[in-house]
This record gives structure tokens, C-alpha cells and sequence, in this order.
């Protein structure tokens, strides 16, 4: 994905913004980070499921429509998301082609007023098809380009994927039927256990990347498996753990909500199907949750890391996730909201001239309050 143009999508009334392998949005709490994630995310579901459905998840049309502090609410919501990708085949990517979706929501007039699709396009190299506009009712449900589902655009924003990681999900045993190939990592956190297990026994140089940054981040840690029961088709997680020199292997029940999260943050990242591409974006919430401060530098070289393979996107209000040398000031997207809905864009030149100038590091600008979005982004 190279750029993302949100009009009128929750907090977000206008948005226009580029985006690279590694993309943090940054800004203090309740500034629309996460609703900038949940535009990409509706895009993802309303490919999958019918329009009506991704709606009901957020609150309807109206849960998801603007509102201004002044005047009335738009009755409409447009996301376009510009793409770089295989030109004919998702599994060759020996040519690439510009590509581009346009889907715009609201109410349709020949529906009595129902929310639907009023307008959508989707180009490749240079091509635009307009799709016909369809009502999210029950008696037509709409699934966004359903009739291109082998086309590769609608295939990567289908392949997305967005995660809030819980705890009690990650450490909770997993009793889902085994599947063919390696599962993918549930975005609450299902299925650690069986991804770590692939890991350590389809890409164990990959597992090793996961153990060495548990080990560096979690005091005495050495690493967690995942450990598999084949004839009970269940799978938990155990941690190993430093003590008098020796690997002691302690059980998930006892492990901290910090170890269990940073695992849950690193299997997203390096999970089986995001090395082998058939996950194009991974996108987390608040990675650093739960995790000391001091040691969430580390977690930068990880993301980072991980975007060589996967294009990566998180959302932070924490500065220490940016005290890393590779934390590098064109990753960062910025939000505010001052009143009058959020605004995105990356770094002022104010805050840019200060990093230039070494008055301010990259954490310590966020921390001040200082940085800001370029003025005039996203409106």
C-alpha cells in the first residue's frame, strides 16, 4: 500500500497520506489512531462479508459517518487506497503494477435511504472498472468486488490483517481444530501456540528471531514454544526461562501479561503466511502495551524488521517506542485532534526542524506534545 484517502470515516474527515513498509501513527489517546487502522480494516471486511454485516460491526452507517462539531453530518464515507502490486498473479511478483480501490458509502436514494455501495472502482495498470452501486439490504447483500475475488487487488485487501491482542486469549489453550498448513494468528491472539509451533518447525531461523527478541525485551527469558498434543488436537504456550544457568520451562498460567503480549506482538510479525507474503499487512494496536519502558527500543528493531517481508502498521502513543536509532521520522504518521476531527499527516516542518537541529529527539518531540502533523494534512 502506498497511499491511503479517507474522506468522512469516524473522527476523520478528511485524510490524504502515503504510507511505506513501515508506517507508526502516532498522537496522544482518542486522537483517531485507531480509526485511521479501521478504515484499512472496513476495506478488509466488506471485501469478505457482506456490506451490511461490516457495518453492524461499527454501529451501522450512522456509528461510522462523521460528525462535525458544526453543522450536519455527512450522509456519505469514501476510502481509496493506492497499491503497488503483482501485476497478474499474487504468488509472482517478478512484475508489479500500480493499482488502486475506491469504495464510497452512504445512503442510496433508490433504496429508500439504505446504506450501500454508491460508488466503487477498482484499477490496474492504468484500467478502472466502476462497479455497479448495490444497497447493504438483506434482501441484497453486496459484497464489495465479489465478482473479481481471483482479481489480485481485492485478494491483498482482502489478506490484511489487523490485531488487538488480549491477554486471556493469548495464554488461554488452543482447542480449534488443527488445520492444513500453518494457521494464521487470530487477531485477538488465537492460535500463538500452533503459529509459534509452525515457526519453530517450518522457519526455525525465524523462530530464533522470535526468541532473541523475548530474550532481550523479558528479563531471564529464553524464549516460548508452542507446544502441540496431536491425538487431543489442542495446543498451549510454555516460556523458558534463565535460572542458575539452566533453561526451566514455566507454564503459561504463570507467565506476565507483558511476555505473553510482546509474543503475541512478534508471531504477528514473523508468522508463517506473513514470510511467505500471503499476508501483505499486518497492522497492531498499541504494540507496547503491557511491555517496561526501557526495553521497548528493541521492539522498533522488530517492526522494522518485519517490514523487509510484510508491509507493517502500528498505532503508539509511547515515546519509548521511539528511542532506536532506526526509528527514522518518515515512518511516522501523526494524528491530532484539536475540536474539529483528526488530522493525519506526517511530521511539521516545525517539528522536523527541530530534530534537524538536534534540539529534540524523535521521543522527546512526542513526548513534549510537540510533534504535529504538517499543517494542511488531511484536510
Amino acid at each position: 500500500m502506498t497511499r491511503v484517502r479517507i474522506a468522512n470515516f469516524r473522527s476523520i474527515p478528511a485524510c490524504d497520506v502515503r504510507v511505506g513498509p513501515l508506517t507508526v501513527i502516532a498522537g496522544p489517546n482518542a486522537a483517531g489512531k485507531s480509526n485511521f487502522l479501521d478504515a484499512l480494516r472496513f476495506v478488509r471486511d466488506a471485501l469478505r462479508l457482506p456490506l451490511e454485516q461490516a457495518l453492524e460491526s461499527r454501529g451501522g452507517l450512522e456509528g461510522v459517518l462523521h460528525r462535525p462539531s458544526t453543522g450536519a453530518p455527512a450522509d456519505f464515507f469514501r476510502i481509496q487506497l493506492d497499491l503497488h502490486v503483482p501485476a497478474e498473479d499474487p504468488d509472482d511478483g517478478s512484475a508489479r503494477a500500480d493499482a488502486s480501490y475506491l469504495a464510497e458509502v452512504g445512503a442510496v436514494a433508490d433504496e429508500g435511504g439504505r446504506p450501500g455501495v454508491r460508488r466503487e472502482e477498482l484499477s490496474l495498470a492504468g484500467r478502472t472498472l466502476s462497479l455497479t452501486p448495490q444497497s447493504a439490504s438483506e434482501d441484497r447483500p453486496h459484497n464489495l468486488a465479489a465478482s473479481r475475488r481471483r482479481d489480485v487487488v481485492p485478494w491483498h485487501l482482502r489478506a490484511m490483517r489487523f490485531y488487538e491482542l488480549h491477554t486471556p486469549v493469548l495464554r488461554d489453550v488452543d482447542q480449534t481444530r488443527r488445520s492444513r498448513g500453518a494457521s494464521p494468528l487470530g487477531e485477538q491472539g488465537q492460535h500463538l501456540a500452533r503459529v509459534l509451533s509452525a515457526l519453530a518447525h517450518g522457519t526455525p531461523a525465524a523462530k530464533d528471531v522470535v526468541d532473541g527478541y523475548i530474550a532481550t525485551m523479558i528479563e531471564n527469558a529464553a524464549g516460548l514454544d508452542g507446544r502441540e498434543i496431536p491425538e487431543a488436537d489442542l495446543a498451549y504456550v510454555v516460556g523458558r526461562f534463565l535460572e542458575d544457568g539452566r533453561q526451566k520451562e514455566v507454564d503459561r498460567r504463570s507467565l506476565s501479561d507483558g511476555t505473553l503480549r510482546l509474543a503475541g506482538v512478534l508471531a504477528a510479525l514473523y508468522q508463517p503466511r506473513a514470510l511467505a507474503g500471503s499476508i501483505p499487512l499486518v497492522g497492531i494496536e498499541e504494540p507496547e502495551i503491557s511491555l517496561h519502558p526501557p526495553m521497548l527500543g528493541a521492539l522498533y528493531d522488530a517492526l522494522a524488521g518485519a517490514s523487509q517481508n510484510t508491509q507493517v502498521m502500528v498505532t503508539t502513543q509511547s515515546a519509548d517506542l521511539l528511542d532506536n536509532p532506526a526509528a527514522d521520522p518518515d515512518h511516522l504518521l501523526v494524528v491530532r485532534d484539536e475540536g474539529h476531527g483528526s488530522v493525519i499527516g506526517p511530521i511539521d516542518e516545525t517539528g522536523r526542524r527541530l530534530l534537524a537541529d538536534g534540539v529534540l529527539s524523535l521521543p522527546e518531540l512526542l513526548r513534549s506534545g510537540e510533534m504535529r502533523p504538517q499543517e494542511g494534512s488531511g484536510r
